[in-house]
């Protein structure tokens, strides 16, 4: 995955006002409640709650009810008070430096957006569902761009294309990781950050395998009946790939495994330690090509059929050195604005209401 060092390319990466998330994200509707003030302009309370829903319904979904606790809840809408707070800073800064876009700017950031709908229709449903003009989405748009062309010319000129011995030395930190030998000369945080990117090219790198399934699922402790229900139906499923029907056709017909159903059945290139024991076994050790017996996990009943096998190989600076360029471009750039919006917030005003 190569990339340029494209600053754009990094303010998209660290997710401040992106043309492609959801601009159409805040009602209009006023509630008379102001959770923040910034330099004389209000937060409202309906805004807060709208931009926080999303996170509070993800969060309520993938963590166990037992879990869950009003005070993780509370520092959601905190995190995204501050994240709102430091947008409106951005803006207000655009505005006292007088920072403009062209028109056509703006009307290439509303066809971006417009490209994510199906077709012209959808798109003026949700503008309508949201209370929201044409001219009022335009706005948001420009107000993006505003903030955008601020960080480029804040931070742009500051961050200078990183020198090849800078590449080079990370290269080597990152594959002494790889090899196990420790540098006692990394503080606790840089040693954190090489292991991270170690464990990231490793997976490159590692023996991997690339396989279909095709799952019928069954409990754990389901009962004799439901498990000789499931075990019949992947045996007859089992006939037809044998009869030479297509594994990834029966797997988008049969499969109970929605992440990989639509797919037929792939689940992409895994290594070692990322599947279940039962699953990685046999994934492994499949000549590619061939179907397996079915296999049981916790899951229920599996047909596993190898596509691909890559052997272990050695990383190497050429193949990397574009992304550790891009990596090293996009931390100095991140520290740099995190310093540029300090800056803007020790010489604002801030007023926050205590969030409930």
């Amino acid at each position: 995955m190569k990339k340029s060092l494209k600053f754009g390319y990094w303010l998209l990466v660290i997710g401040y006002w992106l043309l492609t998330q959801s601009v159409l994200a805040q009602e209009k509707t006023v509630v008379n409640k102001t959770i923040a003030m910034v330099n004389g302009e209000a937060i409202l309370l309906s805004e807060l709650e709208k931009n926080v829903q999303p996170l509070v319904e993800q969060y309520k979904l993938l963590t166990p009810a037992s879990e869950q606790t009003t005070e993780k809840i509370r520092q959601l809408k905190k995190d995204v008070l501050n994240q709102m707070i430091d947008e409106k800073i951005l803006l207000q800064e655009t505005k006292k430096r007088k920072i403009v876009v062209a028109k056509r700017e703006i009307e290439d950031g509303v066809n971006e957006v417009k490209k994510r709908f199906p077709n012209p229709e959808d798109f003026q449903t949700e503008l309508k569902k949201q209370s929201l003009t044409e001219t009022d989405f335009e706005k948001r748009i420009q107000d993006q761009l505003m903030v955008i062309k601020l960080i480029d010319l804040e931070i742009k000129a500051k961050v200078g294309v990183p020198k090849e011995e800078e590449t080079t030395k990370l290269y080597d930190k990152i594959v002494d990781q790889i090899d196990g030998k420790q540098d006692p000369n990394l503080s606790a945080e840089e040693e954190n950050e090489i292991a991270s990117l170690a464990k990231f090219f490793q997976r490159r790198t590692a023996e991997r395998v690339r396989v279909r399934h095709i799952l019928i699922r069954v409990e754990k402790n389901a009962s004799m009946q439901d498990k000789t229900t499931a075990l019949n139906k992947i045996k007859e499923i089992q006939q037809k790939i044998k009869n030479g029907e297509d594994f990834s056709e029966l797997a988008r017909k049969y499969s109970e495994d929605p992440g990989s159903k639509e797919q037929g059945g792939d689940l992409g290139f895994f290594v070692h330690g990322d599947m279940v024991p039962e699953f990685e076994k046999v994934a492994f050790s499949l000549p590619v090509g061939e179907v397996s017996d079915i296999v049981e996990t916790d899951f229920g009943y599996h047909l596993i059929k190898c596509e691909e096998k890559k052997a272990k190989s050695k990383l190497t600076y050429s193949e990397v050195k574009e992304e550790l360029q891009e990596y090293l471009y996009r931390s100095k750039a991140e520290k740099i604005y995190q310093d540029f919006l300090k800056q803007l917030r020790s010489n604002a005003t801030i007023k926050i209401s205590e969030i409930e």
